[in-house]
């Protein structure tokens, strides 16, 4: 009776065990998921990549802003539907929901490290250089690639970003360009607009 007893009691507690196991193994953050934004309602879907959650998809908030413009390309709402609106440098540093912002350049530096850019190109500036071109990391970012960041806007195979940083003389921002194997880092004027991808604070 005794070697019955203990036989189920440890049959119990590797039950209860178990249980716990495949509760804990629950993913409290997945890695796909979705934000609505309260200002407009309108629904996002966001990617966890390492210790960073992005936007997914470009973002499309009309406004009111408290700086700068945003627009259609050519006015097009067809363009702002697929790629989003594009911002001027003023207006993207404020753009974002509130929990979310505009993504400094060194955040973008852990984003292209975490798929593999080397140090030696993460602070390079200007087209003269194919950052990343070694791993493949604007394949990985553009829509289609494996990390489903889906960079992409109206410039075709080229998508282009702002960062929330100030260069000594313009603002830092990103372009995406599978095509020529490249992450550009490079300084852009306020007023030219270009697309926003929120990052979660």
């Amino acid at each position: 009776m005794l070697s019955w007893t203990l036989v189920l009691a440890v049959a119990g507690l590797t039950f209860m065990s178990c249980g716990k196991d495949k509760d804990d193994n629950k993913p409290d953050n997945p890695a796909e998921s979705t934000f609505k934004d309260p200002r407009d309602s309108k629904e996002y879907k966001t990617i966890r990549i390492g210790n960073q959650t992005w936007f997914a998809e470009n973002l499309a908030y009309v406004g009111p802003l408290s700086a700068g413009s945003s627009e259609c390309k050519n006015g097009s709402v067809d363009s702002c539907a697929k790629y989003g609106r594009r911002y001027t440098g003023d207006a993207a540093k404020v753009a974002c929901p509130s929990g979310w912002h505009l993504p400094s350049d060194a955040e973008w530096k852990v984003l292209e490290k975490y798929f593999g850019m080397s140090d030696a190109d993460l602070d390079k500036v200007g087209f003269d250089f194919q950052r990343g071109e070694d791993n493949n990391v604007a394949g990985k970012l553009t829509k289609g690639g494996s990390s489903k960041f889906e960079a992409l806007n109206e410039n075709g195979p080229q998508a282009i970003f702002w960062t929330s940083t100030d260069s000594p003389t313009m603002q830092y921002a990103r372009s995406i360009t599978p095509n020529e194997n490249a992450v550009y880092r490079f300084e852009s004027g306020d007023g030219t607009p270009t697309c926003v991808r929120c990052l979660k604070d």
